[in-house]
């Protein structure tokens, strides 16, 4: 028994874990978010969020004005590689969609799945903390460590939009109030 515990005690040691990135910290996502900036060449910007558990969870580049050629990739809070996008929006912009997916139309007719809307062609995206890395093509994502590259000469504004339903309790509460308005 010590001695699967010391093996185990020195791979964990053997794997070096890299601090994470420096991100611009979006809290907890629980209602559609927008973020814009300016990309320069060989950049990689960076995006920590949390979600709770949510029934879907997009992610987008579509509404990008100067960036034409977007990547994204997603990383969970031990810097472990979730997913990556290139090309999945509309024409070379990024879409990643999780869980059951918005069924928003949010990437071309053949993409996504094959009909370009976002029905968590992804996978599951569990309740926790993320990081997710912009860049333009050509951006690489390592599987671990946060490890992101970016060769990219792509460069100009860009808007990264995060689709999240509200929570069904804020939802009660809306509805709620247009039963109260209505009685009046």
């Amino acid at each position: 028994m010590k001695k699967g515990l010391v093996l185990i005690a020195a791979l964990a040691l053997a794997v070096p874990v890299l601090a994470q990135p420096a991100a611009i910290d979006l809290g907890t996502l629980t209602s559609d978010t927008s973020v814009s900036g300016v990309l320069n060449p060989a950049e990689v910007v960076w995006y920590e969020f949390t979600i709770g558990d949510v029934a879907y969870i997009d992610i987008t580049t579509n509404d990008s004005t100067g960036v034409s050629d977007s990547e994204l990739g997603l990383y969970d809070d031990l810097g472990v590689f979730v997913a990556t996008d290139d090309d999945d929006g509309f024409g070379l912009l990024s879409t990643l969609s999780f869980n059951d997916g918005s069924g928003l139309a949010l990437g071309d007719s053949w993409n996504l799945g094959g009909d370009g809307i976002a029905n968590g062609e992804d996978g599951p995206l569990p309740a926790g903390t993320y990081y997710l890395a912009f860049g333009g093509y050509n951006t690489t994502y390592g599987m671990d460590n946060w490890d992101v590259t970016s060769t990219s000469s792509q460069e100009g504004d860009y808007t990264i939009t995060f689709y999240v339903p509200e929570p069904a309790s804020l939802m009660l509460l809306g509805f709620a109030g247009l039963v109260a308005l209505r009685r009046r």
